[in-house]
């Protein structure tokens, strides 16, 4: 089983136009600057190439500018007739024709290096698919011959009402103590008959 792997190499890239036509600017400026601005043209490699052997030769021959350049300005004869003053524009042609086929080479080099390195395109790791979105679960197929049983929910039980305490009837021993209540109550009645027909009767008299 074979996963994602690299992209295929792409072809090397050109060179840019741009590139070409700096890289000429650069060279001959220290000829015809007669190696006043050779310093310049180490600066430019210094800066493409980031290399601290670049940024060293910069400074080298920024500061043999800046000696022969002095020299030449503490010199009092008007058309620079002194061997100090020889001295230092030599070493200013001479540094002018070192500065450039360096340059073009160091140049050269940098950019052949990076137009040919293939380009790979966005690597995935072996073997690892990219992740998808979970699935929501399916419901299970059903058997070979058997129907689909349609899913029911189960019933919830229903809450039963509260069964509300019934009277008791009355028991059949209860009814002889109702019937002598009641005989006593119609004897109550007939004293108190008899006792008020009593009392009136003397009231009459008088």
């Amino acid at each position: 089983m074979h996963g994602p792997g690299y992209m295929p190499p792409q072809p090397p890239r050109d060179i840019p136009t741009s590139v070409i036509v700096l890289r000429v600017l650069f060279a001959i400026l220290p000829v015809f600057s007669c190696g006043m601005l050779a310093w310049g043209t180490m600066l430019r490699l210094a800066l493409v190439t980031k290399r601290a052997l670049d940024w060293v030769l910069f400074a080298v021959v920024l500061v043999s500018f800046i000696a022969c350049f002095g020299t030449l300005l503490s010199d009092p004869t008007e058309n620079l007739t002194m061997t100090r003053s020889d001295v230092s524009i030599g070493i200013m042609l001479a540094v002018a024709l070192a500065v450039v086929p360096y340059f073009l080479y160091a140049d050269i080099k940098h950019f052949s290096s990076r137009a040919a390195q293939p380009y790979y395109g966005p690597t995935v790791p072996y073997g690892l698919p990219p992740q998808a979105q979970p699935l929501p679960p399916k419901p299970p197929a059903p058997g070979y011959g058997y129907p689909t049983v349609p899913h029911q929910p189960q019933p919830q039980p229903r809450p039963q009402p509260q069964s509300q305490p019934q009277s008791q009837p009355h028991s059949p021993s209860d009814k002889p103590r109702i019937d002598q209540v009641r005989a006593e109550l119609d004897e109550l009645s007939d004293y108190l008959r008899k006792e008020q027909g009593r009392e009136q009767g003397p009231e009459q008299g008088r």
